[in-house]
């Protein structure tokens, strides 16, 4: 909700309520204004590795731990501890195995339903009796497991109330009440006397602490790009989060492959192009044909069109599961040319019909004619299809690594035939109405944002367009903040467009086109994209010119945040004490860490196989702040079977100084709706006043 309504909203919520219940939850409120916060857990650039984030998930992306060591660390050995992050994982385990089940069969049925009451593994009692083989009586047990759930409630009884049926409610309520509670110890010994019921309670509040470990997630983008299950994660987001069952938010920023999805999903032909063609790149077709993409007129024309093998850089994947590698690379290179020629003709349609966008706005000029000069520079009609005149061409001119271009017009670079006019129709068609994927691309429009502050932290996925002498940049005539508003305004608008059925605009597809590959664009940040000159020039030769270099600067940014004085300067845009980035891949804590002054960081891990397989995770806690990098997903595996800890790796980043949640964006909040109820007491009291007291 706009927090500029929220008081008006209060206001009339609670119109016409009792002045008792008024002072009620006045009363409440300032309870609530004094607890810490709760903990909520941030990573990017998931890549389409859907079982990568389920394992993160199942294993509580390494917060079991830190929760454990603060509640019940000073008390028992690591060996102890250990023992109950054990009790988490398994039933966590068995919670979110429910949910991939229901995913991946296609289920229509919500795995969330009735959690409280959902069966855990035999492997739960086990572990229980390995604490007891510690020492520990059933009573000791019982406490310390209460006692973590108050730590991750933070003694909110009402985050449980919501969970809990209403036959089990008046007891849970009561073990989870101060031990100064007159039936406490008697309610305690009344479980822990029969042994089969001990387990049961005990696995019920264990799922009552799963259910409070995080009060949101913030997802920094990049769903899709390397990874074969995007489709499965978009799926996981809208079952797990955000509905009845499950009131966990999810915050979902846009990343640039997020954006290259969502302009193909309206139906900017470039982008169809080239969301086709990283996937190919990838052998990321799994998920193609789930969405429902039939790619067999694709592959017949790759087929008619090469007779040889293009031998240029155009696939990355080792193992090709749907058709030869040789089909593969003729497909990739096919759509790589369909690509340029579209970027080449709607450039200059955009040229045409736009205007030339130049000052401190959109240059499409200058991105037409470095297209231009780029495909006249392809070797065109030079040789024929023939491997053996490819290969003493390339010994004669080894700035090519491919000299073979059949469908291109030297003199109309950019003209499309016939049959590729066919293919790319057939093609965007699909995009722009197979159901589930369209499902998925409103969903990006409709959830996503371009930047988003939570309790004064700045998330967003790549950079904040900068000058080399520490300045903002402008784009549109905007930068900063203006540019993110702006940019974030127009998607959101072109997104209800789309899902109303209302006609998109070429302006409206080029922007998307724009913030996917532009040079000024936050979600890309690069001064251009090189895709055709890497899979066609050899990198050492090509680097010695210029149009033709392989290398793709990045924006200043990416130096400048590096400094305190220019880092100081975007907090204050944006109102905010310290930032959280994705996009670019860290390996270790050092590079994850931007600023230790400020509290800078950067959660891209890797997470998909192409990265590295790594993971960087970002968890706040009321007391600190900590970065979990995560191991590949072949030892989180190997992990699981073996019934065993997975190896995480979490660093503490900066201590907090006691926040409460009148610190936080929710107390902002329940500060609104108390000076609302104050107004609504004001109003009332009198009367209530003098009608409740007599002489």
């Amino acid at each position: 909700m706009n927090i500029l309504t929220h008081k008006q909203y209060c206001l009339e919520k609670y119109k016409g309520s009792s002045v008792l219940s008024l002072i009620n939850r006045k009363l409440l409120i300032h309870k609530q204004l004094e607890r810490p916060p709760r903990s909520y857990v941030v990573y990017s650039d998931l890549h389409g590795s859907y079982h990568k984030f389920v394992y993160w998930l199942k294993n509580g992306f390494g917060y079991f731990k830190l929760c454990i060591q603060e509640i019940l660390g000073g008390s028992y050995s690591s060996q102890i501890c250990q023992s109950y992050e054990k009790l988490l994982l398994l039933v966590n385990r068995t919670r979110f195995d429910s949910i991939k089940d229901s995913i991946e069969n296609n289920e229509s049925k919500n795995p969330l339903k009735n959690q409280f009451l959902e069966r855990v593994p035999k492997k739960f009692v086990k572990a229980l009796e390995e604490l007891e083989n510690h020492g520990l009586s059933k009573k000791r047990i019982l406490k310390d497991i209460l006692e973590i759930l108050r730590g991750v409630t933070r003694g909110d009884e009402r985050r449980i109330i919501k969970i809990v049926p209403g036959a089990f409610l008046e007891n849970i309520l009561k073990l989870y009440s101060p031990a100064d509670d007159p039936s406490y110890e008697a309610l305690l010994e009344g479980v822990v006397s029969n042994p089969k019921i001990f387990p049961i309670v005990a696995s019920m509040i264990v799922k009552l602490i799963l259910s409070n470990t995080f009060d949101k997630h913030i997802n920094l983008g990049d769903t899709f790009d390397r990874g074969e299950e995007a489709d499965k994660l978009m799926s996981l987001y809208q079952t797990y989060f955000n509905n009845d069952d499950s009131p966990i938010p999810l915050h979902y920023i846009w990343g640039n492959h997020d954006i290259l999805w969502m302009g193909a999903g309206i139906g900017n032909p470039i982008l169809c192009m080239t969301a086709l063609r990283i996937s190919m790149r990838y052998n990321n077709v799994d998920f193609l044909t789930r969405y429902g993409f039939d790619l067999s007129k694709l592959r017949d024309f790759a087929r008619k069109s090469y007779k040889e093998v293009p031998i240029g850089k155009y696939v990355k994947a080792k193992k090709f599961t749907n058709w030869s590698k040789e089909d593969a690379i003729k497909m990739t290179k096919v759509l790589l040319v369909l690509e340029s020629k579209l970027a080449l003709n709607w450039l200059k349609e955009a040229l045409e019909e736009i205007g030339d966008e130049t000052i401190g706005r959109i240059d499409y000029r200058r991105d037409y004619e470095r297209h231009l000069d780029l495909m006249r520079l392809l070797p065109v009609g030079e040789v024929g299809d023939d491997a053996e005149e490819w290969k003493a061409f390339c010994e004669k001119r080894p700035l090519y690594l491919d000299p073979y271009f059949p469908s291109v017009d030297k003199d109309a670079p950019g003209k499309l035939t016939p049959e590729e006019e066919e293919l790319v129709a057939d093609l965007v068609t699909q995009f722009t109405t197979l159901p589930k994927l369209q499902k998925d691309i409103n969903w990006l429009f409709e959830h996503g944002e371009a930047y988003r502050v939570v309790d004064h932290t700045l998330y967003f996925h790549a950079a904040i367009p900068a000058t080399k002498d520490m300045d903002l940049a402008e784009t549109k005539g905007l930068k900063g903040k203006a540019l993110f508003d702006f940019v974030q305004r127009d998607l959101k608008r072109i997104g209800q467009f789309h899902r109303e059925g209302k006609e998109v605009t070429l302006r409206e597809k080029m922007l998307l086109w724009y913030l996917w590959c532009g040079r000024d664009s936050a979600f890309f940040c690069k001064d251009k994209m090189a895709t055709l000159e890497r899979a066609v020039f050899d990198k050492e030769l090509a680097s010695r010119g210029t149009l033709t270099t392989w290398k793709e600067a990045p924006n200043p940014f990416y130096k400048n945040i590096r400094n305190d004085d220019f880092l100081n300067r975007v907090l204050q845009e944006f109102h905010a004490d310290k930032i959280c980035m994705g996009h670019t891949p860290v390996k270790n804590m050092g590079q994850a860490i931007l600023s230790h002054k400020h509290g800078a960081f950067i959660v891209d891990g890797g997470a998909s196989e192409a990265y590295g397989d790594r993971g960087a995770v970002l968890i706040n806690t009321p007391d600190y702040n900590y970065m979990t990098m995560h191991p590949s997903l072949d030892s989180l595996i190997e992990a699981e079977k073996e019934d065993r800890l997975p190896n995480l790796v979490t660093t503490p980043l900066e201590e907090k100084n006691h926040l409460k949640l009148r610190h936080m964006d929710k107390g902002y909040f329940l500060r609104k709706e108390l000076e609302a109820i104050e107004e609504l007491i004001e109003d009332n009291v009198d009367h209530f006043y003098k009608s409740y007291f007599y002489e």
